[in-house]
């Protein structure tokens, strides 16, 4: 009789010697990455991430982006130093928290650095782009896509911002950041660092008389229901960033590498354009809830700008 365990030793023994000479296909570990944004759930930076998630799991490589809004995880220096540590997987943020990590990224927070759209791409495309994702990188975070917050420019509950002089006077909030401080004082008014959760009770109850965003932001957090003036100062373009940390990029495969890479150069266009359409539709809605636009003597803010980057120089010497 013939002895079923050699019989079946021979066959899969055989198999192996058939399959051996062919090359088999990785198969990549089915993974969940969340990525963290401080920004609610219709804030177009999220519309893009879902668009991106949607890309991604399209190309069917084992990869499940969730999207976490409106600050689950924390806020945006949590997500920074979580990325570091490993405790965050991915996470979308502005570059001006980064800096707190990574000095060199307070370069994105100068006044009037960006001409206009075409200059802004150059900029994060190019070597420049290179060397800040090397920066970031040698700190444990790997830089995927580049996104445009558009322009901030100021609003307040007391007049039209025309020329610096119009702001002598009005107590503007900033973020806390010494460089953006100095930026709105010498814009002419009087630079309030707080937390941006703060800021429309403060405007509310008169302790601040504006602030400084970009229109969508204005809109969506409805700034105009207690400032009645937006002005195109466009003072600041800092962008923002989507990344990754490197505990968890080195987890995955290399198909799952080229994926997120392809897909996130996708992403940085799409939130590129959208961001141009986002912020063109948020001052016509401003206009309807009742907020005064106009432009600004850029020209005379900017001239005003020399002292902020003479400080800056001095810093990083």
């Amino acid at each position: 009789m013939l002895n079923r365990r050699k019989l079946f030793k021979g066959i899969g023994g055989a198999c192996a010697l058939l399959l051996g000479g062919i090359a088999q296909p990785a198969i990549a570990a089915e993974m969940t990455i969340r990525v963290a944004s401080v920004t609610g759930p219709s804030h177009h930076h999220n519309v893009a991430l879902r668009w991106f998630a949607d890309r991604v799991a399209a190309r069917d490589v084992g990869l499940t982006i969730e999207v976490l809004d409106g600050a689950q995880l924390g806020g945006e220096r949590d997500y920074i130093e979580g990325m570091m540590l490993g405790s965050i997987q991915m996470a979308q943020v502005s570059t001006a928290p980064v800096s707190g990590f990574v000095p060199e990224f307070d370069l994105f927070s100068l006044p009037y650095l960006i001409r206009d759209t075409d200059h802004f791409k150059a900029v994060v495309s190019g070597p420049v782009g290179v060397k800040f994702s090397e920066l970031a990188e040698e700190r444990g975070i790997k830089i995927l896509a580049w996104f445009d917050n558009g322009y901030r420019n100021v609003f307040n509950k007391v007049r039209p911002i025309v020329t610096p002089e119009d702001l002598n006077g009005l107590k503007i909030r900033v973020m806390e950041s010494p460089l953006m401080v100095n930026t709105v004082n010498a814009m002419g008014g009087s630079a309030t660092p707080m937390s941006y959760s703060e800021l429309y009770t403060a405007l509310e109850q008169g302790v601040l008389d504006g602030g400084e965003n970009a229109a969508g932001n204005v809109l969506n957090d409805k700034f105009y229901e207690v400032s009645g003036y937006f002005s195109m100062t466009q003072h600041f373009r800092p962008p923002g960033i989507v990344a990754i940390s490197l505990g968890t990029w080195n987890g995955l495969t290399s198909e799952q590498h080229a994926v997120l890479t392809e897909e996130a150069a996708a992403l940085q266009d799409y939130e590129i354009a959208l961001t141009a359409e986002v912020g063109a539709a948020a001052l016509e809605e401003l206009k309807s809830k009742g907020m005064q636009i106009n432009d600004a003597n850029v020209t005379a803010f900017r001239d005003r700008m020399g002292p902020v980057y003479e400080d800056f120089i001095a810093e990083i010497k």
